[in-house]
């Protein structure tokens, strides 16, 4: 196994890394200082790492596990997303780095502003063991949580920028403070969205390397609620010990989302599902280069469905919680269900199933779009044969709730959307019309839509308009879109109101499949 060495900057130290995926550090890691006297974090706080082996930057910053797939961090923890970007693994009980792969997945909040800290949170998709667990998230009813004076702990995996220096454990008691204090004592006004802490009184002091490296991302607990993350720059240090925090409360739909927007393969943030002549159905997704993966009528297929079983399927999300994707299914009969994690039984028929409904033969459209309610929870619009547009509601017990009618959409020709789109943290849905106009529709984040903008002309060429997720690995969601030819091509959602210019995926590879969803 060949390895690589790169200096860190202003270290001076050569730090020894592998570029196989999965490569293991231990013994190449000697001579680590003595580790402070140990201390109690919660399980679900895990130290992470990331480096650019092209340029040699490299970030510590501490993840707080939201499910077995999905990290909460801050965004100037990661590097970048290409080859030479690696995200690293530690050991729990030694605290070293002990392996790593390369291309990192995240997604940031669009309203993140490096300058200001507003909306640092984000996402990295990556496996997480199941025993970590997963903390309790903090909400709007909290506001004791919140109240000045009110004390809470910091915890995070604190040390120093050393290549041989392990990370350790650290504990700090503080105080919240008002936001007129906070802007006082940071020399600045707080963004929306944050809010600040002093040490408790009396509490010892606080070492150096307890706040810089390490610092961003870590935990404040209150009332045995995660009611923020330490917003503090992944290169840089607490001022004065007056810690800089998102609030969870303020982002808590989003985390939630995030949490929930699991693929059927939750080692991936995009794909889509594509029907063979026949039974076979392939998971499409794109390999690290972006070219598509997975997706050849070929008579080989990632799931098998007997073509009497089912007559529309969709990638639905996490609606049941267990941090792995769900199947949506609807028999010819009408019958709708809930299939978790079916790629573990190889035939779609053959997994279980959990029923949501029946009568849903009177939609021609259903879409999984996400959290279009603010909840955090997935969400299906579903269309009858009169135009109107219903919207179903996720549970969190895994079942839908009641349709509400939320608009009516009889003029279009197709309908689609996972996520934002629009660049405001809410989901929304896109629509083309009979002219071949494509249209936005932004969510509002309680079930409805504002009024439609026009995103452009020309989207009649397209025989299959489809919802993907992040299939460019570039952090924000994507639609594809298929000519009668076969032609497959990836538009990427610019955040303005519309799609940076669309890049060919294949030029007929997908013009026998029978259905793209």
């Amino acid at each position: 196994m060949r390895m690589r060495k790169r200096i860190r900057p202003g270290t001076g130290r050569a730090l020894t890394t592998m570029a196989a995926v999965g490569t293991v550090l231990a013994g190449l890691l000697v001579s680590a200082p003595q580790a402070r006297a140990a201390t109690t974090v919660p399980s679900w706080l895990i130290p992470l790492y990331y480096a650019d082996d092209a340029d040699g930057s490299h970030r510590a910053c501490t993840g707080i596990t939201l499910s077995r797939t999905r990290t909460l961090a801050t965004p100037d923890c990661f590097t970048g997303r290409s080859s030479t970007d690696m995200e690293w693994e530690y050991d729990l009980k030694s605290g070293q780095l002990r392996g790593g792969s390369s291309d990192p997945r995240y997604r940031s909040h669009p309203a993140y502003d490096a300058a200001t800290r507003r909306g640092a949170v984000s996402v990295a998709i990556r496996a997480t063991p199941a025993s970590y667990g997963k903390p309790v998230l903090a909400s709007s009813s909290d506001t004791a949580l919140y109240a000045t004076g009110a004390k809470a702990t910091f915890y995070s995996w604190s040390g120093l920028d050393l290549d041989d220096a392990p990370r350790v454990r650290h504990t700090e008691q503080v105080v919240l403070k008002s936001t007129a204090s906070c802007a006082t004592l940071l020399g600045r006004t707080l963004p929306s969205g944050t809010l600040c802490t002093v040490p408790a009184p009396g509490a010892p002091p606080v070492a150096d390397e307890d706040q810089c490296f390490g610092d961003a991302g870590g935990a404040l607990v209150g009332g045995g609620k995660l009611i923020a993350v330490s917003a503090t720059r992944a290169t840089g240090c607490v001022q004065g010990g007056v810690r800089l925090y998102t609030r969870i409360s303020s982002y808590r739909s989003t985390i939630t989302d995030w949490t929930r927007d699991v693929d059927l393969d939750e080692r991936i943030s995009g794909s889509v599902l594509a029907r063979e002549p026949g039974d076979l159905i392939d998971l499409c997704t794109t390999n690290q280069q972006g070219r598509l993966e997975g997706c050849y009528v070929d008579s080989v297929g990632s799931m098998l469905d007997w073509e009497d079983d089912f007559n529309f399927l969709t990638e639905l999300g996490d609606l049941g919680g267990d941090g792995k994707g769900d199947l949506l299914a609807r028999t010819p009969g009408g019958t709708l269900y809930r299939i978790p994690n079916p790629l573990a039984y190889g035939e779609v028929g053959d997994a279980p199933k959990v029923k949501l409904g029946t009568g849903w033969s009177k939609y021609n459209k259903i879409v999984a779009a996400r959290d279009l309610s603010g909840d955090g929870l997935p969400d299906i619009l579903a269309r009858d044969t009169s135009g109107v547009v219903w919207l179903y509601r996720g549970r969190s017990d895994g079942f839908l709730a009641g349709r509400t009618k939320v608009t009516t959409w009889k003029s279009y020709t197709a309908i689609a959307g996972r996520g934002d789109l629009s660049g405001d943290g809410r989901a929304d849905i896109v629509a083309r019309d009979g002219a071949g106009v494509l249209w936005l529709y932004r969510g509002n984040g309680k079930g409805g839509f504002a009024p439609r903008t026009e995103i452009g002309s020309g989207w009649g060429k397209y025989n299959a308009i489809v919802g993907s997720g992040d299939m460019d690995h570039n952090g924000r969601q994507d639609i594809l879109a298929r000519t009668p030819a076969g032609a497959v091509y990836l538009y990427n959602a610019n955040h303005a109101g519309g799609f940076s210019a669309p890049r060919k995926l294949a030029d007929t590879r997908w013009k026998k499949y029978t259905r793209i969803s």
